[in-house]
């Protein structure tokens, strides 16, 4: 936990949105992103724990998921799809999967995360207090505005859907990963580790207007190579 300068916990949504209307003040979930600095500080942190976010329901097609829910509750919700699931469980090693939460997975807009990737595919939409209602896609361009709190995401649970990643050992984050979803012959394509979030792409031609940056596991020109190999397999696997 970095040194914060004061620690809140509101009994409600409204209570916290009047908090996070002052300077220096962050929404605290699990925990995972904000507990992982250790340099001094004069943020303060509203906890979210209190406020009911937590939950899981199916409704119409549509699964509903809790910001505040832990994505070890994902991976063992027998109403989620197969691929969310999975990718629940590979988007962090088990000891935080049970406190890394759904919500703060979103707002950190991690360019390498494949639950995200998946969620992107599953038509999700980002319920929020404090900003409108948004597509996950476009809050990952823009990110979580300040002093507004994610509420919870909802997908479309229905569709057949694949993915494909390559890392350095199967057990390392990918380096690419690819995953599709076809549902009401409609397909949907997402890619990671290509843009600096989770991107869904055409899936007729998914490197166009892509320019990944390159570091010590692969150049960009391998980035292109691979989302253009896996895209291929995955699309390939849902039609």
């Amino acid at each position: 936990m970095p040194l914060i300068a004061a620690y809140h916990r509101p009994d409600s949504v409204d209570e916290a949105l009047t908090l996070l209307a002052a300077p220096n003040r962050k929404p605290l979930a699990g925990g995972t992103v904000i507990n992982a600095d250790r340099d001094a500080s004069d943020l303060e942190v509203v906890d979210l724990q209190a406020l009911g976010l937590t939950g899981i329901e199916l409704t119409d097609g549509r699964l509903r998921i809790g910001a505040t829910t832990s994505l070890a509750d994902v991976a063992e919700c027998a109403e989620a799809p197969s691929t969310i699931r999975e990718l629940a469980r590979r988007d962090q090693p088990a000891s935080v999967r049970s406190i890394a939460t759904v919500g703060g997975t979103i707002a950190s807009r991690d360019a390498e995360s494949t639950l995200l990737a998946a969620l992107l595919v599953h038509d999700a939409q980002v319920e929020l207090a404090g900003a409108d209602d948004t597509s996950l896609a476009s809050l990952l361009e823009t990110g979580v505005r300040d002093g507004a709190i994610i509420t919870a995401v909802t997908i479309d649970a229905s569709g057949t859907t694949a993915i494909e990643a390559t890392g350095r050992t199967p057990a390392d984050t990918p380096i690419v990963a690819a995953v599709a979803r076809s549902a009401d012959g409609r397909t949907s394509l997402a890619l990671t580790g290509v843009s600096e979030t989770p991107v869904l792409v055409d899936s007729d031609d998914p490197t166009a207007a892509l320019q990944p940056s390159g570091d010590f596991r692969g150049s960009s020109s391998y980035r292109l190579h691979l989302a253009s190999i896996l895209s291929a397999r995955v699309m390939d696997a849902v039609r």
